[in-house]
């Protein structure tokens, strides 16, 4: 991607061309779509919209017969620019009507130069601030096994070109020179604590609570010195303060946190279930976590014993997974997020329900099965993630349901992560 700067020089004006630079982390480079392997394909149950330009170019395609099934099957809606239009599902299916055994037909007749911003950029998500970041989402299973099972997954590079054609890029927003650089810190200061591993996971999720904890209402006030002032001293306490080195001084009550997981997700359960493989994995967590009886004293027994007894040893072997899991989350979403006015303790207590809700999944499913296997966490955080993650609406559900509880502070999350 190139931009062009005006330059004076003493003879004038002159075009200088300004090549964008794109941060990919390491699975971004190895990704391939699997096409019709895929277990999980992202040509079904959603709308796929056509942008302005892909739409024109339709109009070009050679091939009658493609062109006559592209018109048969587009319908117009004029949204915008960037959803001017959207293919039909067929309604037996629920597949786009431009899948054909597992193929999009268009990029296996005219190739990917044809496919729309939508099909082009899935999975890729491309935020652009000073430069552009190139993540992508788990709801896509190729990259749930790339970003989970790789302990490298999320080492970055920079590039000066991607090879992809026709990719959507979300512009941040303009900010102060200020604000935009306690954003920045902010992230990477996070992004530091959570590749920490002289802390547990568990730990370093309380770390950055604290971090937000602290700097939210700095932040929302406009006290933009003070928050980088902090900062500055937050990474000192960080090596001696002993009180947040001492993971032991935060509460913790397994009761409490099952309680509020458990029941938090079966009042949403009917309102935000609709992925088979989703489905699936829910289906074994309710029969794995009632195995030993349905009442609350028998499904705590059973929650308890299978954590111990299977779930933390997983843990400790992998817990690379689940940090991949949470640095690309931070690294996807937390720009976007604080840009557009979100609050930073907002954000902290929605990852931590997010990764909560994921370990309450795996235990019950690996009560069901005796076991947890990396299959299993990739089946379930990737189903999970397109299940409930294509919008905000659960995540926020659960966020005004933790305040209505009054579990919304740094000591709630704690019940949670513990």
């Amino acid at each position: 991607m190139m931009h062009l700067l005006i330059a004076e020089t003493q003879g004038g004006f002159f075009l200088q061309v300004m090549q964008k630079e794109y941060l990919t982390p390491q699975y971004i480079r190895q990704f391939q779509c699997t096409g019709a392997a895929c277990e999980d394909t992202c040509c079904s149950l959603w709308e796929i919209t056509i942008d302005q330009l892909t739409y024109e170019k339709y109009k070009q395609i050679p091939d009658t017969s493609l062109h006559k099934e592209i018109n048969k099957n587009l319908v117009r809606n004029h949204k915008s620019k960037e959803s001017y239009a959207s293919f039909k599902m067929n309604q037996k299916t629920g597949n786009c009507s431009m899948l054909c055994d597992g193929l999009c037909t268009i990029q296996a007749k005219v190739g990917e130069t044809f496919l729309s911003q939508t099909c082009s950029t899935y999975p890729r998500i491309l935020n652009e601030a000073d430069e552009i970041e190139v993540s992508a989402l788990l709801s896509c299973p190729e990259i749930a096994r790339l970003v989970l099972l790789s302990e490298d997954a999320m080492n970055f590079t920079r590039t000066h070109e991607l090879h992809t054609p026709n990719l959507r890029i979300n512009p941040l927003g303009s900010l102060t020179d200020k604000k935009k650089l306690c954003i920045q810190n902010l992230r990477d200061i996070t992004l530091e604590v959570l590749s920490d591993r002289q802390f547990s996971l568990q730990h370093r999720l309380i770390i950055i609570g604290v971090l937000m904890d602290n700097t939210d209402e700095l932040l929302r006030s406009g006290a933009y010195d003070n928050v980088l002032s902090f900062l500055d001293e937050f990474r000192g306490e960080l090596v001696t303060n002993e009180e947040l080195r001492n993971y032991g001084v935060f509460p913790s009550d397994d009761q409490i946190q099952f309680q509020i997981l458990n029941n938090t997700l079966m009042a949403h359960l009917s309102e935000f279930l609709w992925n088979a493989r989703y489905n699936e994995c829910m289906n074994e967590y309710l029969t794995g976590i009632q195995s030993n009886g349905s009442s609350l004293s028998e499904s705590l027994h059973t929650y308890r014993s299978v954590r111990e007894q299977i779930y933390e040893p997983y843990l400790r072997e992998k817990e690379f997974i689940f940090e991949n899991y949470v640095i690309n989350h931070v690294y996807q979403n937390f720009m976007t997020d604080i840009y557009a006015g979100g609050s930073l303790f907002d954000f902290f207590v929605k990852l931590v329900a997010d990764c909560s809700f994921i370990r309450l999944h795996l235990i019950g499913m690996a009560a069901y099965r005796q076991e947890l296997t990396d299959d299993m966490v990739v089946k379930l955080i990737q189903s999970y993630t397109k299940n409930y993650k294509f919008s905000n609406k659960f995540l926020n559900a659960i966020l005004k349901d933790i305040k209505d509880q009054g579990y919304y502070s740094l000591g709630g999350m704690s019940l949670l992560i513990k």
